[in-house]
């Protein structure tokens, strides 16, 4: 049955890549005159993307929070469990994201991270984090939202990660604020199907995700933090609400077990 929940997962995301991205096109074409209205449209666009891509691969989202109250624009910061945070992320929220830049070089992929309006770094160029920074702070000012990892890649699940200090000072350039958002998967693995161990490759990653029957996450929006000058203490400041909380989820689960 495994195998067979993969390959209709498989056909059910080409689809959904092929349909979205044609949707996405189009929309560039007609709005690229209109900047801003291009930057929303694009996000709207991908929270319809996330939400088709949770649905095929039956990732059931919660999410808690009062997201109304957020005032326009604002980096999103999160823990990353793995590459299926960016389904749960566009899904609950419409953004932009920040990657690396050597995905734009992925098969599909790269066309659907260019078509979304993603910020690449570029970790080899002594500019790439200036370039990063002016990108985000520019969406900033204009009120749109942007979504970073700053743990830097994927992690264990086990904790949440120092954070690199580095797009938060976008944050501070458009007198802009954080909102710390938690990630916490929640099926029967240990880690969680969700995670990226270290020894397993990305297919590898990506079959035992597909081959998942039902994978549930809860995303907490914690209040957002303003008004700080400080790259490093807006980093340690959201780390600390985000590691707090994700400590408080795993600590619920072991009481309930």
């Amino acid at each position: 049955m495994g195998y067979v929940r993969m390959v209709y997962r498989v056909i059910g995301l080409v689809i959904i890549q092929v349909v979205m991205g044609v949707v996405g096109l189009v929309t560039i074409i007609v709005l690229s005159p209109f900047q801003k209205t291009h930057y929303t449209m694009i996000a709207r666009v991908m929270q319809v993307w996330g939400k088709l891509c949770c649905w095929v691969l039956n990732i059931r989202i919660q999410k808690e929070g009062a997201t109304e109250k957020i005032t326009s624009g604002g980096m999103i910061v999160a823990n990353h469990i793995g590459s299926v945070d960016i389904f749960v992320m566009a899904a609950c929220f419409r953004v932009s994201f920040v990657s690396k830049s050597d995905v734009r070089a992925w098969p599909l992929a790269g066309y659907m991270t260019r078509i979304a309006n993603t910020i690449y770094i570029d970790r080899t160029r002594r500019r790439g984090l200036t370039v990063m920074v002016q990108a985000i702070a520019e969406r900033l000012r204009s009120g749109h939202y942007v979504v970073v990892f700053p743990e830097g890649g994927a992690t264990s699940g086990q904790r949440v990660e120092r954070f690199n200090s580095s797009a938060f000072e976008a944050v501070v350039k458009a007198e802009s604020s954080v909102i710390p958002v938690v990630i916490r998967y929640y099926d029967d693995g240990e880690p969680s199907v969700a995670c990226w161990p270290e020894g397993v490759s990305f297919l590898g990653n990506i079959k035992r995700l597909l081959m998942h029957p039902r994978l549930n996450v809860k995303v907490w929006v914690l209040p957002q933090v303003t008004g700080e000058t400080d790259r490093q203490v807006l980093a340690e400041s959201s780390r600390a609400l985000i590691s707090k909380k994700y400590e408080e989820a795993e600590g619920a689960i072991g009481q309930r077990v």
